[in-house]
């Protein structure tokens, strides 16, 4: 894939307003073909600017996909975890995390372009280290909710919290590449809402604390 070079930051408002249109073009490309299927005059063309003035924002593809990469980790954490943090308990904040991230996703379909990036990137030896810093945040993040948990007697004990987090994000994750092989063809959103509410439900049984 090769080097990946610093992009230049602009310093106005209307190029950062034209980064964060190129971001969100990226980001909706990307979730819908991944990355490897995504050429770079793929972007240039769905950015609508000229090849000049998107090299100007980001040199190359590499580049804009760790960018979009790290643009989504940070709406992720945000958002998601804005929402599941206002829940009171350990136990209440782990059954707010699939709503909020299904609900993430609903609004912004280009959301999902976090999990077929990290996947795709991480298989380039060169890219792996800083690519693997995005999944490890989220493991952590969801670790403390139920290390917290466990602390309190809301959670299930003898079980590491990082397996725990792990186990989850795979699932959810895991479900959607499911989905997308069981329903190719049409929209099979209700399909994959159906089976993440299935895990919810085991997730509830398995290791939340009845009160």
């Amino acid at each position: 894939m090769g080097e990946v070079s610093m992009q230049r930051v602009p310093a106005t408002a209307k190029g950062e307003a034209t980064r964060a249109h190129l971001l969100r073009t990226a980001a909706a490309i990307f979730a819908e073909r991944g990355y490897a299927a995504t050429t770079q005059g793929d972007l240039i063309a769905a950015s609508g600017l000229t090849k000049g003035a998107f090299y100007f924002y980001f040199r190359s593809k590499a580049d804009l996909a760790l960018t979009v990469l790290r643009e989504q980790k940070g709406r992720w954490l945000t958002e998601v975890g804005e929402r599941v943090l206002a829940e009171p308990t350990a136990a209440g904040q782990l059954r707010a995390l699939v709503p909020a991230m299904l609900d993430l996703i609903s609004r912004e379909p280009a959301a999902w372009s976090v999990t077929r990036l990290t996947r795709e990137l991480s298989a380039d030896p060169e890219l792996a280290v800083e690519v693997s810093k995005v999944p490890a945040e989220w493991v952590a993040f969801i670790a403390d909710v139920v290390r917290r948990g466990q602390a309190d007697g809301d959670l299930r004990g003898g079980l590491r919290p990082e397996v725990v987090a792990s186990v989850l994000i795979g699932a959810f994750d895991g479900l959607k590449d499911l989905t997308g092989v069981l329903e190719p063809e049409g929209d099979n959103s209700a399909a994959f809402v159906e089976r993440v509410h299935t895990l919810l439900a085991i997730v509830e049984l398995a290791l939340i604390n009845p009160v």
